[in-house]
């Protein structure tokens, strides 16, 4: 099962709406295939395993490890629970049910229906939390959001003057990219976007690089608008809309208006369902949001997150203001899911109960 986690791994970004699953033969303690879901509307994990194996293959004393439960469905590809139930296979493995309606419990029944061996529950804690975002949205019908930072072992994001660069390491930074891969949107606010000019790209991580995600500025007033329009090349910049026709300029390209008053108690609200209305190539799963402090706060005050992400490097900025320290409350109770050294930088990853 293990094995078959890591190959679900090769699905990072690829398979999203759907979940990165692995699927696993294994013959006499032999691996004989394996596979993994491609990308959305494309073969799952189950069918690309079974392509791989050699043709004659006898099946009969073969174990299938899955990540998930089989599907049952027809969809943009056929019941994967069907090939397993003509297979000779006798045992199936699968470390975690699917919530989908369509399917909840129903392809572990058929397996069983038809006399197959089913275990379910090896290595489900990891499973689940490898497609938290396909878990949770599926639970609460909307996106997932992810509040990630990098902060000084004083807890601040930034220097007085807004600049981060760099507080952690190389291979935090590389991490972080791997994250960015897990999540169909990033999002930051405009005084970071000023002050660092970030790419939030996945350029760093280690492969399969599948994509990068959409890629989102916070701008209620306007304040990238100054920019040349090649520097907000690649970036949807979401402005309140009084702020827009305060300019007599129109909606540049690129630009989301957010039809709410920069200062009404509804802009958040509004934010969301402006960034969710946008058009994206898949359905919206997930959004991480990477600063910078005020907007991580502001958006933990309004019990946005389910998810943290917090690294803290061994640098100190000589000049700081409070207002780049974080202090963040509320969404919880939260469990602490990672506690890991990185090359000297400390990661601390939590989870909201559900």
């Amino acid at each position: 099962m293990e094995l078959a986690l890591l190959e679900s791994m090769e699905s990072i970004g690829l398979s999203q709406p759907n979940p990165a699953v692995g699927c696993v033969l294994v013959q006499n303690r032999q691996l004989i295939a394996k596979g993994s879901t491609r990308a959305w509307k494309q073969e799952h994990a189950e069918r690309v395993a079974f392509s791989r194996l050699d043709p004659g293959a006898d099946l009969h004393h073969a174990t299938a490890y899955l990540t998930l439960e089989p599907c049952t469905h027809q969809g943009f590809q056929p019941p994967c629970v069907d090939l397993l139930l003509k297979s000779p296979i006798p045992k199936i493995v699968i470390a975690v049910a699917d919530p989908d309606p369509r399917v909840d419990g129903e392809g572990i029944r058929l397996l069983r229906a038809a006399g197959k061996e089913v275990v379910v529950g090896v290595l489900g804690p990891e499973a689940y939390a490898w497609n938290l975002n396909f878990f949770s949205t599926k639970k609460t019908g909307r996106p997932l959001w992810a509040a990630k930072w990098a902060q000084t072992p004083t807890g601040h994001l930034c220097d007085a003057s807004g600049h981060s660069k760099w507080i952690t390491g190389a291979e935090s930074r590389a991490y972080t990219h791997w994250l960015r891969q897990k999540y169909d949107a990033i999002v930051v606010g405009a005084r970071t976007f000023l002050a660092d000019q970030p790419r939030l790209t996945v350029r760093d991580c280690a492969g399969p690089l599948n994509r990068n995600p959409e890629r989102f500025v916070f701008d209620p007033k306007g304040r990238t608008l100054d920019l040349p329009e090649a520097a907000r090349e690649g970036f949807r910049i979401l402005v309140c809309e009084p702020e827009l026709q305060a300019r007599g300029q129109g909606t540049p390209a690129g630009v989301i208006p957010v039809p709410v008053e920069k200062d009404s108690s509804e802009l958040w609200t509004v934010f969301q369902d402006a960034l969710q209305g946008s058009e994206f190539p898949r359905p919206l799963q997930s959004v991480l949001v990477e600063g910078g402090p005020g907007l991580l706060r502001e958006l933990f005050k309004h019990d946005f997150f389910t998810v943290v992400h917090r690294f803290t490097g061994i640098r100190n900025f000589t000049a700081l203001s409070e207002a780049h320290r974080m202090e963040w409350v509320g969404g919880g109770p939260w469990i602490l899911e990672t506690e890991e050294e990185i090359q000297g930088d400390l990661l601390h990853e939590w989870r909201k109960e559900d």
